[in-house]
């Protein structure tokens, strides 16, 4: 059995490529409402979007390492 290494590895930098993009979509729809909150709300928005923000670095680092 061949497996094409080349392609599975592209495939797999693909996948990763576009799961920090629906991260970044999903920052991006959170920040454009977040002048409706207040209080309490307005703070559980923020931890959220810098949980995102977290994961999306930590994606990318992991991309980083798989593509250098």
């Amino acid at each position: 059995m061949k497996l094409n290494l080349k392609s599975r590895k592209t495939k797999h930098v693909n996948f990763v490529s576009d799961y920090i993009f629906d991260l970044h979509k999903r920052l991006t729809k959170e920040a454009k409402s977040l002048h409706e909150y207040q209080g309490k709300e307005l703070k559980h928005k923020v931890e959220n979007m810098q949980s995102i923000s977290k994961q999306m670095k930590r994606y990318q680092k992991y991309l980083n390492l798989i593509l250098f």
